[in-house]
């Protein structure tokens, strides 16, 4: 019944919000800026978790999100061009409102997305070679706001592979660069 009750939510959601926004050059991304194209089509197959590690993603395997207002506060990938992805759940302390996905993006054309103000990031999708499109979840937190936001550093699979958000820090939007997708990183906040 929970789930149900989340799909005619995600679908109003769908109907009410118009996806996340994208900046139009290449440069350091500016929030705010809009996305012209269409929203991501992301199976219902997604895999869920409230608090830890999600499953791994990549174009060959479901979504993954965080659940029941969890936010992603840190990452990992491995393989060939940080093919598979993982993201930390951690417990934010607002209340869960509407979703919508962004449009996928890539290195080639807007490299990056930004949820809305209000909105934080609560999953990943991946379609193409390597993981190569990603496509963002918005969720609506109530109950938080953005403050001290900043751009992580960039991870990839030669470095490790692992990036962690900071304390209480958790992402608002996402740039990759390089081939199929391969370095990433994050636009981050604290709860204010």
């Amino acid at each position: 019944m929970k789930s149900i009750v989340r799909c005619f939510a995600l679908i109003g959601a769908l109907a009410a919000f118009a996806g996340c926004s994208a900046a139009t050059d290449a440069g350091t991304p500016q929030e705010g800026d809009k996305a012209d194209d269409q929203g991501a089509d992301i199976s219902s197959t997604q895999q869920a978790v409230t608090v830890g590690w999600t499953p791994w993603t990549s174009e060959e395997y479901p979504p993954i999100v965080c659940d029941s207002g969890s936010l992603f506060n840190a990452v990992q990938c491995s393989g060939s061009y940080c093919d598979n992805t993982s993201a930390y759940c951690q417990a934010s302390g607002g209340s869960v409102g509407p979703s919508s996905w962004t449009s996928y993006f890539s290195e080639e054309g807007t490299n990056y997305r930004y949820c809305p103000a209000g909105y934080w990031v609560t999953g990943l999708a991946c379609r193409g070679n390597y993981c190569d499109d990603i496509s963002l979840q918005c969720t609506r937190i109530y109950s938080i706001s953005e403050a001290n936001c900043y751009w992580t550093g960039w991870v990839s699979e030669e470095g490790g592979g692992y990036l962690s958000f900071g304390s209480r820090y958790y992402a608002r939007g996402a740039q990759c660069n390089g081939s199929n997708c391969d370095n990433k990183r994050f636009y981050v906040c604290q709860p204010g």
